[in-house]
């Protein structure tokens, strides 16, 4: 459930909601392996891992057909002697397409780079060919509605020695080729990666909701929102549509290439002597093959302003054939005709709470014949078979008496079942204002009913979305097929937006009642996870944070020493779990010191450094040494370099619970203890 703004109750005609997979199971289940575990075996064994799941075989590369050159797979050590995971870092750059008709996927990885806490999230760090080498690599992708683990070995498909897919411009980095690799065992295969919206694979890097434009019936406007999306965690592409398979690729006297997908990368807005010029950046996956009209790498265009600013916008190239190049906007909305755009902060990297945030709601359902609900569109009397949703809309987000809502609709494992021979369905949704109290839909009422909204024209997309502003009510949303008897499994994502108000001190000072919505919905949450006893120990809460912050981890789990520790520093009869009271009040310590932690980690990071956590500290009042800092830093920090929100937390924990044990037994700014008063204080701790 999200909160007061949107309300829904799930119900299907006829049948009872299920758990468990649905029809299209077949073929779709991702293998569950523990990275540490098998690891830690390979170190133990002195042997490289070589992944049962996806071997090294020509049934990993092609199924429909044999690949057209002889494969050798080989580890990086192999191709070179130097191989590294990033060489100076992640950049566009860093990415080139191969043998492979993935573009798609090469533009979404090229705009990846742009925001270094999402690649950090895709590309959990500390790994490489280093100490510790046992031949195995991980990656963490959204898949449906939760981000998992795949874990891969380092075996790459090469060809006279180098690599035939996706691979970098620097032959020792291979960050790109594995991150390529750990996706197509996602979908079952590299085969199964040719062709493809570069908005799934957005998606599944981020967990966002990819919005697409049509950029002939766009104006003006328009750029400002890519400006906008620019400095945030948003990704964006574009393409030119193709009429048929002939104009694959085919390259214009532009220069551009159709039903080819770009990464687009940054925007800029000049301004001489009184005219305002509007420039994209945009890149080739290709590394090659730029436009080149004006504001292209060698126009005269550029003539138009100083050497100083050409070179700060080129970023000191000028004439560099990489891939990427400028075009003004004019020209954008002439050659280009769709454009995506990934919001990351409508789901999974909301960081800031003062901004303008996202309620979601995720289900799971299906179409089965089975079960009657595989129904097919509002042309067939059986529509109203199909599953339907009820949402309570109550919140007025804007302020003009409406509620804002994007919907959107996922049709799940196609392409894992592409070599079944399974293709996407035809899919869209219908918006019924509910015809009564919590009703559902009839026939008799959906004849004599418009729908207040549909999510357009029906499509093969793996997603389609849309947005709507809709008045305060009860709504029925049905997603459906276009035709009746057609069965998959979907995934249904309701966002509402609403606003995060600071709250004034006299607000805060005000009890807290299980009146309060936000009060019922911890007391909800703490029930849950709680259980019988009515108390919540540190596997518990541990459950709980992994689950409300994996976007934050670059493990799997949040680390149970932290969970300790703040269970530790507010459990009053030291049983080792907490009360309603404390657990309340721990959550609003976590959100503090999770907005502390974006807050001081400058560089977007992901991670806080020293002089990061030492500012942060700091900040808190805390007045530590600097030697007393090497100390705390050393102990909680990863390699002594970084500490995650885990790690942070955990140290704060600390800090603060001996600080408040000094300053309860001090006497004159010292202390005295025997031997069982230390190790009861450094223990709990």
């Amino acid at each position: 459930m999200a909160d007061q703004s949107v309300q829904m109750k799930i119900s299907i005609p006829g049948k009872a909601p299920e758990e468990g997979q649905g029809t299209s199971d077949l073929g779709t289940r991702v293998p569950a392996q523990d990275y540490e575990k098998l690891r830690r075996d390979c170190i133990r064994r002195g042997k490289l891992f070589e992944d049962p799941y996806f071997p090294a075989s020509d049934q990993s590369l092609f199924y429909s057909q044999k690949f057209p050159v002889k494969v050798e797979w080989k580890r990086p050590k192999e191709i070179v002697s130097d191989p590294q995971m990033f060489t100076g870092g992640s950049s566009r750059f860093d990415v080139v397409q191969g043998m492979l008709g993935d573009c798609w996927l090469v533009a979404a990885i090229a705009s990846l780079t742009q925001d270094k806490k999402l690649i950090n999230k895709v590309i959990p760090q500390n790994q490489g060919w280093g100490k510790g080498y046992a031949g195995i690599f991980r990656f963490h992708f959204w898949h449906f509605g939760e981000w998992i683990d795949i874990v891969i070995d380092d075996r790459l498909p090469t060809y006279n020695g180098k690599l035939i897919f996706i691979h970098s411009t620097d032959e020792n980095e291979f960050w790109s080729a594995l991150l390529e690799k750990a996706y197509a065992k996602l979908y079952g295969g590299f085969e199964a990666l040719k062709g493809g919206k570069t908005s799934e694979a957005l998606t599944d890097f981020t967990g966002g909701v990819v919005e697409t434009y049509d950029l002939k019936k766009c104006d003006a406007t328009l750029f400002d929102t890519i400006t906008r999306n620019a400095t945030r965690s948003c990704l964006m592409s574009c393409s030119i549509k193709i009429e048929g398979r002939d104009e694959v690729e085919a390259k214009l006297d532009s220069g551009l290439i159709k039903g080819h997908a770009y990464s687009v990368t940054g925007a800029k807005t000049l301004n001489m002597k009184g005219k305002v010029i509007k420039l994209l950046r945009i890149r080739n996956p290709w590394g090659q093959k730029e436009w080149n009209g004006d504001w292209s790498d060698n126009s005269p265009s550029w003539n138009q302003i100083s050497a100083d600013k050409r070179k700060e916008i080129l970023e000191g190239e000028s004439a560099k054939e990489d891939g990427e190049f400028y075009m003004s906007y004019e020209d954008f909305l002439k050659h280009f005709t769709d454009f995506e755009v990934c919001s990351v902060t409508v789901s999974e990297m909301q960081e800031d709470e003062k901004i303008k945030s996202w309620n979601s709601i995720i289900i799971n359902g299906e179409w089965s014949t089975v079960k009657g609900t595989a129904g097919g569109c509002r042309n067939y009397p059986t529509f109203v078979k199909n599953p339907q949703y009820i949402v309570n809309l109550t919140e007025d987000s804007d302020g003009d008496g409406k509620c804002s809502v994007l919907i959107a609709l996922m049709q799940k494992h196609r392409r894992k079942q592409k070599k079944m021979g399974v293709q996407d369905l035809c899919i869209g949704f219908s918006i019924y204002k509910s015809p009564g109290d919590g009703s559902l839909l009839t026939k008799q009422y959906v004849d004599y009913n418009y729908s207040t909204g549909t999510s357009g024209s029906f499509t093969n997309a793996r997603e389609v979305m849309k947005r709507f502003d809709l008045d305060p009510g009860k709504y029925v949303i049905v997603p459906c097929s276009f035709k009746p008897g057609e069965e998959g499994d979907f995934l249904l994502r309701v966002f509402t937006e609403s606003y995060s108000e600071e709250q004034s001190a006299d607000q805060e000072d005000k009890p807290a009642t299980d009146a309060d919505p936000r009060i019922a919905k911890i007391r909800g949450l703490f029930t849950r996870i709680a259980g019988d006893d009515e108390e919540v120990d540190s596997e518990e809460l541990q459950d709980l944070l992994t689950a409300t912050m994996s976007k934050d981890l670059s493990s799997s789990v949040f680390g149970i020493d932290a969970c300790r520790s703040m269970i530790a520093m507010l459990d009053v009869n030291k049983n080792g779990t907490l009360n309603f009271e404390e657990f309340q009040t721990l959550l609003e310590t976590i959100a503090k010191w999770k907005q502390m932690f974006y807050k001081f980690d400058r560089d977007r990071s992901g991670t806080l450094e020293k002089p990061e956590v030492t500012a942060a500290i700091r900040s808190l009042g805390y007045n530590i040494s600097g030697e007393g800092m090497n100390v705390l830093f050393n102990r909680f920090a990863r390699k002594r370099k970084y500490m995650l929100i885990d790690d942070f937390s955990a140290c704060l924990s600390r800090v603060k619970i001996m600080t408040d044990t000094f300053n309860r037994k001090s006497k004159n700014g010292s202390i005295q203890l025997n031997l069982d008063e230390y190790y009861k204080i450094t223990l709990d701790a």
